[in-house]
């Protein structure tokens, strides 16, 4: 930090707008949580769901011997990943009413508070005690954070290996349990039919899913929920490292935005369902300003108007011959292979790879994303502003919101060094921190601010601009 003796109480009264956390997080309170799971119907209560918190279920990497760690390519899963030797936040993030008692010494106005481990907990394989354990943890979310809605509201798990389950447990959340934020699983890893033994693919809800999620995503806009992925990929190809944590945690929650951005993209979905707002955290900006930026350039190049440049019946077969023996240079020129090529290169297979997101041209892409898409990024990440370059996004879109650090008192002075380092303008700034946080949810739900602590603000906000 460049000015370490500033608190965040004197930052946030140097801002004239709030400050909002899209995406604190809790770390849950075992004993508590162990009963509701227990409750729930699952005997081993939550050492057995710990057992299999891994993208696919399998055995955590410090459950395993060493010998059974290399024959089954386990990945090195989180250790020490709490902040312990400060006893003040690692009681803040397990207990929500110390956590709503230091908002202020924080510099927050409001937070939506994501869990920890029940990031993992819809990823098990076993249906019964995935469902089981997504409720169990919802409960224990609901009573934990009873009485705090003014400057708090947690978010509720929602697992999606099916439609229908996804919808049973959403319907709970929102009518029984009273949440109005929600987390959906960004992916479900399913056997390949007819496969080996442990082959599986990752269906990312969109294209090319094993099911139709247009209920899902049609429920949540009906329920005016604007959902958040917080999936992460480590265990994914790339990402397996049985020895080195880091390697398998850098880039995780990017890569598995990334699946689950394309693939709601590609399938049509932004498309279908305009309302819809959906955020993917935790993963940065840098991936969702590339995966822009490659959207448009594959459009240009394989839309239906680039795909021209490369139809292989375009080739003038006689002139090729001609050229290459022209220029030989030594090589042996094969009268007719021009003609070969074009036959070679052909296919009858020609597909317009954007027809289900019906883009006609690059403003169609750029408006679909910034207008349905929100991306979350760390405080302390110096890229942040890629989202804000106007000079280099395509047709200058811009957006962003999200931090999680080991101090907590060190989380809005990160946010602030932005500022200091003229990485981010003051309109930007408070874009980063609030607005577009704000807007993520409002836009859903006009309700979703009302009798919070940042109500008046967020009614006083402006539309979105279109692209912004």
């Amino acid at each position: 930090m460049s000015n370490p003796d500033v608190s965040p109480a004197e930052i946030r009264s140097r801002l004239d707008h709030p400050v909002i956390d899209a995406d604190g997080h809790i770390f849950e309170y075992m004993p508590a949580l162990d009963t509701y799971l227990r409750e729930e119907g699952i005997e081993g209560g939550s050492r057995e769901v710990m057992g299999a918190a891994s993208f696919d279920g399998t055995p955590l990497w410090q459950n395993l011997q060493e010998d059974e760690r290399w024959a089954h390519r386990t990945y090195r899963s989180p250790w020490w990943g709490m902040p312990m030797a400060n006893t003040l936040d690692f009681a803040t993030s397990q207990a929500p009413a110390l956590l709503y008692e230091r908002l202020e010494e924080l510099g927050l106005d409001y937070a939506v508070c994501y869990p920890s481990i029940g990031l993992n907990l819809p990823m098990n394989p076993d249906e019964k005690t995935r469902r089981r354990a997504c409720r169990g943890l919802n409960r224990y979310l609901a009573d934990s954070f009873a009485g705090l809605d003014d400057r708090l509201t947690p978010v509720a798990v929602i697992p999606t290996f099916t439609p229908a389950e996804a919808l049973e447990e959403l319907d709970w959340a929102v009518g029984e349990g009273g949440f109005k934020a929600a987390m959906i699983a960004g992916f479900a890893i399913r056997p390949v039919p007819g496969g080996q033994p442990g082959e599986t693919w990752i269906d990312s809800l969109g294209l090319d899913s094993a099911h139709d999620y247009d209920p899902l995503w049609r429920r949540l806009v009906e329920l005016r929920i604007s959902p958040g992925v917080h999936s992460g990929s480590m265990g994914w190809s790339g990402r397996r490292s049985v020895t080195n944590f880091s390697y398998n945690h850098m880039g995780n929650f990017a890569g598995a935005a990334e699946a689950t951005a394309k693939s709601m993209f590609f399938g049509g979905v932004l498309k279908r369902f305009p309302e819809l707002r959906i955020a993917f955290l935790e993963g940065g900006v840098t991936w969702a300003v590339q995966m822009l930026a490659d959207l448009v350039s594959h459009w240009e190049k394989r839309g239906p108007a680039g795909l021209e440049h490369y139809d292989p019946a375009a080739l003038d077969a006689e002139r090729f011959d001609e050229l290459v023996a022209g220029h030989a240079n030594g090589i042996s020129a094969v009268s007719g292979y021009g003609e070969l090529s074009k036959r070679g290169f052909a296919t009858d297979h020609v597909v317009n790879d954007f027809e289900a997101a019906g883009i006609t041209g690059p403003a169609d892409i750029v408006e679909q994303i910034t207008r349905s898409c929100y991306f979350g990024c760390e405080a302390d990440d110096p890229l942040t502003g890629l989202a804000f370059d106007t000079r280099r996004n395509p047709r200058g879109a811009t957006d962003i919101g999200h931090w999680d650090v080991p101090d907590m008192l060190g989380v809005l002075p990160e946010v602030y060094e932005h500022l200091e380092h003229d990485w981010l303008s003051p309109e930007q700034l408070r874009a980063f921190v609030c607005d577009n946080a704000a807007r993520f949810y409002s836009e859903s739900n006009p309700d979703f601010f009302r009798g919070t602590a940042v109500e008046d603000y967020v009614a006083g906000l402006a539309p979105r601009a279109q692209g912004a």
